[in-house]
């Protein structure tokens, strides 16, 4: 029963993650269509940083980042978990799936944080 939930939102979370990157797309690769600045001034670095302060970017980054590092993580722990291994290296390569997953996120969310709340000059 665990592993048809874990593997139900393995599946869900791939319109989530095509609706998200979809969006990431729309807004940073077609920034002179929503804002209406030139091409040169939306590549630029201060135009990008203040793009994400955004309250919806920070959101759309850390909903992304998390759809992303599940499906994968989850995949690639799949893949390992076909290898014949024994039942205490199975729950170690859960453990580990999870805590690089937790650590990425972390790091990822961070980093988000940053760009959210730094100040150009500053």
């Amino acid at each position: 029963m665990r592993e048809t939930r874990l593997w139900s939102w393995h599946l869900l979370v791939i319109p989530i993650i095509i609706v998200l990157l979809g969006l990431h797309f729309a807004v940073m690769h077609y920034a002179p269509v929503f804002y209406g600045v030139s091409v040169e001034e939306a590549r630029n670095f201060e135009t990008m940083i203040e793009r994400g302060r955004s309250v919806a970017q920070l959101v759309l980054y850390i909903l992304l980042l998390a759809a992303g590092l599940y499906h994968g993580l989850y995949g690639l722990r799949g893949i390992i978990r076909e290898l014949p291994l024994t039942p205490a290296l199975g729950k170690i390569v859960d453990i580990s799936v999870i805590g690089f997953g937790l650590f990425i996120f972390a790091f990822g969310t961070y980093v988000t944080w940053w760009t959210f709340s730094f100040k150009i000059g500053g």
